[in-house]
């Protein structure tokens, strides 16, 4: 029996030698499982259902058994909101931390998600582009997927072909894809082949077909992308600000969710004064922020700080390179602010919301990726004298375990 669900969604048996964490169990099945012990964790292969829980469905996606994109297709939509609502709950119980206010969470749809990453083996002329299955190193190949924006998988389609004079054969790579206004940017991560004709025409068979705006590669995960290919600039809008992206530039990873996100962010936020926006990357929320006010971004990636710094035009906008992990702002600092936004990495904020603790600025807006690092951080703000007003979850993380929250906080 399945007796609870963990925050990664996997289904947890509590058995006589402990937890037991089963890959796509719900509360109230009965299952058949193999059982195997992971380092200290035991985790179980699901092989039959038994007895299924009235929130069992069957899972939309012909590739949900080989596949690891995806966490809770398998239950039903009222169980899987209220379980998403329970993650962000969970982490704020696990801090003693309660907001006065919850606002209704925000579900966005599927098919949305405007970037993916495939992973990418070459083996005797054959590309095979798909995802990892879950907690496995084999490779999905994956011709439809329910959760990225179907012009991705349009691309993607083309990408098995246009890819093999491109790749090494053998070699594992990563694709990634991003589309931002109809147009769109791959970035190569991993070994590629000899750059000869057949290379380079491959390259600009893709920019001319596809509405490829940019290719670029690089060695390694953290190595900076050097651009390959080149058609034109790939732009992203954000209130008054045209932002001529830099490669691999972070965004929102569906429009919806961005749009929520800032609106979640623009409700509590006041309506004139000066404000910062701390990990501002290329802008999301700088952007509309400066309908109301002058605003200083400060981001640590510098060429998202001069993507930002170039759009400003005659715009109240000032955009700082800085390290907001080793040098936070502090709290002399923040007190020419009448508010502050933050939305950190998944890694959250832990040294800036100790500086802005002890600050005077009347309204913190927290975005996060991460309830339990935001549960951490928002901790040192409430301790810090800061009162939790508001919390809104925005889920645009279809089927997966992540999920983002908007949240406020006021000191008088």
């Amino acid at each position: 029996m399945i007796d609870g669900l963990g925050p990664q969604g996997d289904g947890i048996h509590r058995s006589p030698q402990g937890s037991v964490f089963i890959d796509r169990a719900l509360p109230g099945d009965t299952v058949q499982a193999k059982i195997q012990s992971v380092g200290d964790v035991l985790r179980g292969e699901l092989s039959r259902v038994v007895t299924a829980s009235p929130h069992r469905i069957k899972a939309p996606c012909v590739h949900y058994d080989v596949c690891g994109g995806c966490t809770l297709q398998h239950a039903d939509a009222q169980f899987y909101r209220d379980w998403k609502v329970e993650i962000v709950r969970a982490a704020l119980r696990k801090q003693n931390l309660e907001s006065a206010i919850w606002r209704d969470p925000i579900f966005l749809p599927a098919g949305t998600r405007r970037r993916a990453t495939f992973a990418a083996i070459k083996k005797k002329n054959i590309v095979t582009l798909g995802y990892f299955r879950r907690r496995s190193h084999d490779v999905t190949d994956v011709a439809s997927c329910l959760v990225a924006d179907p012009a991705i998988m349009a691309l993607r389609a083309k990408l098995t072909t246009a890819l093999v004079p491109i790749l090494q054969d053998g070699k594992a790579a990563d694709i990634f894809i991003q589309t931002v206004g109809g147009q769109f940017e791959i970035v190569i991560t991993g070994p590629i082949g000899k750059p000869d004709l057949a290379f380079h025409e491959a390259t600009a068979e893709l920019v001319r077909e596809s509405k490829v705006a940019r290719i670029s590669w690089r060695t390694r995960d953290r190595d900076t992308p050097e651009v390959m290919l080149e058609a034109g600039p790939l732009r992203a809008q954000f209130g008054p600000l045209d932002v001529v992206l830099p490669p691999l530039a972070f965004l929102q990873p569906t429009k919806p969710g961005e749009e929520a996100l800032v609106a979640s962010v623009m409700e509590v936020l006041p309506k004139t004064g000066k404000f910062a926006d701390l990990f501002s990357g290329c802008g999301t929320f700088t952007g509309p922020m400066l309908a109301r006010g002058a605003v200083d971004a400060y981001d640590n990636v510098a060429s998202a700080v001069r993507a930002l710094d170039k759009s400003r035009g005659t715009q109240p906008l000032n955009a700082i390179a800085r390290d907001l992990f080793r040098q936070p702002l502090s709290a002399d600092e923040a007190k020419r602010y009448g508010a502050i936004v933050f939305d950190p990495p998944r890694a959250g904020a832990q040294e800036q919301a100790r500086a802005l603790a002890s600050s005077q600025v009347p309204i913190i807006i927290g975005v996060s990726c991460d309830p339990g690092t935001f549960a951490r951080d928002a901790r040192i703000l409430v301790d810090g004298g800061y009162k939790f007003e508001s919390v809104k979850v925005v889920d645009q993380f279809t089927w997966s375990h992540h999920v983002e929250l908007v949240a406020a906080f006021s000191k008088a």
